[in-house]
């Protein structure tokens, strides 16, 4: 049931109309000076807080957000550009308004508590199993016939790849391991270049480093 709130004032200016919540001599927009009237807003009502199932939800959902941003940061490491606007968590959507989770050094992410059609689950939970039974890395590639094949960006048409899921454990590995080659191939740097080309070619996996 909702319920009334007290009527509240504000201070609006003559000159620009921008409201502020106290009186002041000067408004701080446009800088008049006692333009600022007085107005008493009428009572509203407050919108329906919800059901607690639906409360419950938004929890899971923020809490959903946080991990998966935390864990995020944690593994790949912060974005310098976005460190200022971050919260403690990586989250940066609720603050920036880009429509995106996190921001970490590597990747923007978004994530969705929501639930998908029973195949996708199905095929989530046979993909698992069957990764568990041979000892491999589960991987669902999803390819939906009705989704674009590119879009626009500054003018540019860009291909939209496919789907590719897989686990966030892995994700994190993978995101590790690229962490450890790249600080291989810095070490590198410093061997001559007929070495470190035999090397890359083996990290390749390409063949074997000559005797």
């Amino acid at each position: 049931m909702s319920r009334m709130v007290r009527s509240r004032r504000e201070y609006r200016c003559t000159q620009c109309t921008k409201a502020q919540i106290k009186w002041e001599g000067i408004c701080r927009e446009c800088g008049g000076i006692n333009t600022l009237q007085e107005v008493v807003l009428l009572p509203t009502k407050d919108k329906p807080r919800g059901t607690n199932e639906a409360r419950r939800l938004r929890r899971r959902a923020k809490d959903s957000e946080r991990g998966i941003a935390r864990r995020m940061l944690n593994v790949d490491g912060p974005d310098p550009a976005f460190k200022n606007i971050a919260s403690s968590t990586g989250r940066i959507g609720h603050i920036s308004g880009i429509r995106v989770d996190a921001v970490s050094k590597s990747y923007v992410t978004e994530n969705k508590n929501r639930k998908v059609p029973t195949w996708m689950v199905d095929a989530w939970l046979l993909i698992n199993q069957r990764a568990h039974d041979f000892n491999k890395n589960a991987l669902l590639h999803v390819e939906p016939p009705n989704a674009p094949r590119d879009f626009l960006l500054n003018g540019q048409t860009i291909k939209l790849d496919t789907m590719a899921i897989i686990t966030q454990t892995r994700h994190e590995e993978l995101i590790r391991n690229e962490k450890a080659l790249q600080k291989a191939i810095e070490i590198l740097d410093d061997f001559p270049t007929d070495l470190v080309e035999q090397v890359l070619v083996v990290l390749n996996g390409q063949g074997d480093t000559k005797d």
